[in-house]
């Protein structure tokens, strides 16, 4: 009796409350306006990646203020432009490294572990010096007559170690480094470089490489072999040092095999090295291995 009470009750006060409004039902609303819209703007449009990740271009032109490295017969290559791929193979390991296969000897034989230890590095020590030779050869180069910038791509097997890769991957930003003992070489375009960073996952859709792009930022005045085989190549001498400037994960295009068309996008590590300038000499040898 007491809910049925409550309930006429507010019947009866919801009746009244209608009447003194001039409603005839409670879900009644005013009719609608016409809205006045002259004068309005629309706002711009946004400018962001929040929901659209950001993929790279192959054909994005050289970043503002650099040009493409100059070349001239004659001025600017070394002799031995095109055999220093050979010697890089040699150039490209550290030390701790070309003595791995030696552990075995530690406890059988110590006496001729020591021994070779040291054959190891005289041997090593030979073939810095011999690099340190030829690099006298870029200091007749003509300068760079402007800043310029140039491409490197390289990868590494998940899991497994490369010594540039490593050196590059683990530094902080600002840090000084000597990526190789070698010689790095380096495209004019971002595209020459494509064939060497190769492609993060298999024709199975397995991720099995870590690529990464260099883009070398090379100051005017800097005395590095330049031609333009294969669309455009430099060299930097051996033991050169560069700053890390960044490095960061991102997409790229990934460009159909046949047509260079693009077919989606990528993940790859893009890393900026500004190049220093000094060329390691025997006289200087000192500066660059501290």
């Amino acid at each position: 009796m007491g809910l049925e009470k409550l309930g006429m009750s507010l019947a009866q006060k919801t009746s009244a409350w209608l009447k003194t409004c001039g409603k005839n039902r409670v879900l009644q609303t005013k009719p609608i306006k016409t809205t006045e819209i002259q004068g309005l703007k629309y706002k711009p449009e946004l400018k962001t990646d929040t929901f659209v990740k950001k993929v790279d271009s192959w054909m994005a032109p050289t970043p503002e203020g650099y040009s493409t490295p100059y070349c001239m017969r004659g001025e600017t290559m070394v002799n031995d432009h095109h055999n220093f791929h050979s010697y890089n193979r040699f150039c490209n390991s550290t030390f701790e490294e070309r003595i791995k296969h030696l552990e075995h000897l530690k406890n059988k034989n110590y006496n001729r572990y020591k021994e070779r230890i040291q054959e190891e590095m005289e041997e090593f020590d030979y073939q810095t010096e011999l690099l340190l030779k030829d690099n006298a050869s870029f200091t007749k180069l003509t300068p760079q007559p402007r800043d310029c910038v140039a491409y490197r791509g390289v990868n590494r097997r998940i899991g497994a170690p490369r010594q540039d890769y490593d050196v590059i991957n683990s530094a902080n930003v600002g840090d000084i480094i000597i990526p190789t003992r070698g010689y790095a070489y380096g495209a004019h375009y971002k595209l020459g470089a494509k064939q060497y960073m190769g492609s993060a996952y298999n024709i199975e859709g397995q991720k099995v490489l870590d690529p990464m792009l260099i883009e070398y930022r090379i100051p005017k005045g800097s005395q590095i072999s330049s031609n333009m085989e294969h669309g455009g190549e430099v060299v930097f001498p051996a033991l050169s040092k560069f700053k890390l400037i960044s490095r960061e994960d991102r997409l790229i295009e990934k460009l159909d095999y046949h047509t260079g068309t693009v077919i989606g996008s990528e993940p790859y590590k893009r890393v900026i090295l500004e190049y220093i300038p000094e060329i390691p000499l025997l006289t200087n040898i000192n500066k660059f291995i501290g």
